[in-house]
């Protein structure tokens, strides 16, 4: 069985999005039917940031790992 870390047990997706079409993850190459999407939000920062307070990420749901994505 396989043993499961600490970040994968505490993380849920955001929103789950279905694509059109099936695509290769590019770190573990599952085919992907759908991407799961997470929510960043800035919750500290001890300068004067121009970068936005929130976004998010699009994370293969079998290896959890970040994948290039755009939601817009």
């Amino acid at each position: 069985m396989e043993q499961r870390t600490e970040f994968q047990t505490q993380t849920e997706a955001e929103a789950i999005y279905q694509l059109e079409s099936a695509i290769g993850c590019p770190h573990c190459s599952t085919m992907l039917e759908t991407v799961h999407v997470v929510r960043l939000l800035r919750t500290r920062v001890n300068f004067t940031s121009s970068l936005p307070r929130r976004g998010y990420v699009c994370a293969c749901p079998e290896c959890r790992k970040v994948i290039p994505a755009v939601v817009g």
